[in-house]
């Protein structure tokens, strides 16, 4: 059969983007279908705003904390719609990179419409229909908004609106304690605004390392933040005070009112209304199209990548999908997901970065065998800037090859990808006293890291031959 197309990609966001332009330039002919904006919910209301947005929030903090590095420096005034004008311009500086007008320079036909599966190889698009031998379907997720009575009849504010602020809210109230929920909530304590984040978890930073969660509670009291963990929503309301939230804890109930309320609870994948049952293609409970290790779906030319699969809700993992759809589709290379070694950061002040396993994770598979942490208020470096607040954690697996990390600090993200090397490589946890870090830096926690670990591997007998020796 002759198709229209080698591949149709629905969903212009992180994944389908690279699953276009990489076909597209191995000389696939590729349809690219978008039911609102190219870049998708990354570059329109996700990871670039929101760092945006949270560098303005962290300069108000350093001024706030000027005295304590001897200067003398006030904030003044906030002005929210600056700050936003500022995120909407680098937006706009970032879009030319996933827009319509290069994606069609590469030869990819850009469809503006919502498309619908009517077969395994054909797709609706208004009245039309195309076909193509294999479709990737990479339509992202949406904000879930939780069944909390009254919620529906209140004006509140999720990540694809909350940018569009253009005055300080007075006191924002956030449901959900997510990394959307953390970072843009302590953002705006930061620039100035009164914040409680409401949970019905009674903890923090669940899928990381045990000890994140204590720390950055702590941290984001201290910040001023009102964390309420482990509650019930009752119901919400708004009257002439505001918006307000019932909620009930440990058996007592209370109302918070606020004039902004964030809905944070988590995404939900965006596979409704695509035809999928009518093709055969299988999603579990929540809606999470289902994949093999192939990415194929159940229709096996159909293939699926990015948060509308749910296993993996990161931009950088939709484009690492992207390439294994790619390599599947084009050259037949039987490639399959490799999980071992995701990293993910959560951008609060500071941050939290992860590679790898967690020691539960490790533990509940069976390769667990030890830790070993490091403070960072050890590290010279920290001291000069005061980055204090946190830790490297080395998760080891047999012959005490690393297996996973956890860091915290002000620069984490940036710094994790040394021991994503390192577990890629299976190299045990004294590889970093080989390399030599610049000084100061913060970088240097990991041959620290390597030095404890080379003192916990000494046995009582190794440490009195080395006295011996050392002693004649």
């Amino acid at each position: 059969m002759r198709y229209d197309y080698h591949i149709i990609v629905i969903g212009a966001g992180s994944g389908g983007l690279v699953v276009a332009s990489g076909a597209a330039s191995l000389g696939a002919k590729v349809a690219l279908i978008e039911a609102e904006k190219m870049g998708g919910d990354c570059l329109n209301a996700g990871c670039v705003p929101s760092k945006t947005f949270l560098k303005s929030a962290h300069i108000a903090k350093s001024i706030q904390e000027a005295q304590k590095y001897g200067l003398a420096a006030d904030l003044k005034e906030v002005n929210l719609a600056t700050v936003m004008d500022r995120v909407e311009k680098v937006i706009g500086e970032i879009a030319p990179h996933d827009s319509r007008e290069r994606y069609e320079g590469l030869g990819v036909k850009v469809i503006f419409s919502a498309g619908v599966l009517k077969d395994r190889h054909t797709v609706k698009i208004g009245d039309e229909t195309i076909t193509g031998k294999y479709i990737v379907i990479a339509t992202g997720s949406e904000p879930a908004v939780p069944p909390i009575p009254g919620l529906d009849e209140v004006d509140y504010q999720t990540n694809r609106t909350i940018f569009h602020l253009k005055e300080l809210p007075r006191h924002l109230m956030v449901l959900g304690s997510g990394p959307i929920g953390l970072e843009l909530g302590q953002g705006f304590r930061h620039l100035g605004s009164q914040v409680t984040i409401m949970n019905r978890s009674p903890g923090l930073f669940k899928k990381d390392d045990p000890e994140v969660g204590p720390l950055m509670e702590e941290q984001l009291r201290n910040d001023g933040i009102e964390l309420l963990l482990g509650v019930k929503y009752r119901i919400i309301t708004r009257d002439k005070d505001g918006i307000s939230v019932e909620i009930e804890q440990e058996g007592n109930r209370r109302v918070i009112t606020g004039d902004q309320l964030l809905v944070s609870t988590g995404r939900l994948p965006a596979s409704k209304n695509l035809g999928l049952d009518k093709v055969g293609v299988k999603v579990n409970e929540k809606g999470d199209i289902i994949t093999d290790r192939k990415l194929r779906t159940s229709v096996k030319n159909i293939y699926a990548c990015g948060d509308v699969i749910g296993t993996y809700q990161f931009t950088h993992m939709a484009g690492y999908q992207a390439g294994i759809i790619i390599r599947n589709a084009i050259f037949k290379m039987g490639a399959k997901v490799d999980y071992s070694v995701v990293p993910w950061t959560t951008y609060t002040k500071p941050e939290v970065a992860h590679v790898g396993y967690t020691e539960p994770m490790a533990r509940k598979a069976g390769i667990y065998k030890s830790s070993l942490k490091v403070d960072l208020r050890e590290i010279d470096r920290a001291k000069a800037e005061d980055d204090r607040v946190g830790f490297l954690k080395l998760n080891l697996g047999k012959k005490r090859r690393i297996i996973g990390a956890t860091l915290v600090g002000e620069k984490a993200g940036e710094m994790i990808p040394a021991v994503t090397i390192a577990i890629k490589q299976k190299l045990t946890a004294g590889i970093f006293m080989n390399m030599i870090f610049s000084y100061p830096t913060e970088s240097e926690i990991f041959k620290s890291a390597s030095l404890e670990a080379t003192k916990q591997s000494l046995k009582p007998w190794m440490k009195k031959v080395i006295q011996a020796v050392l002693l004649r």
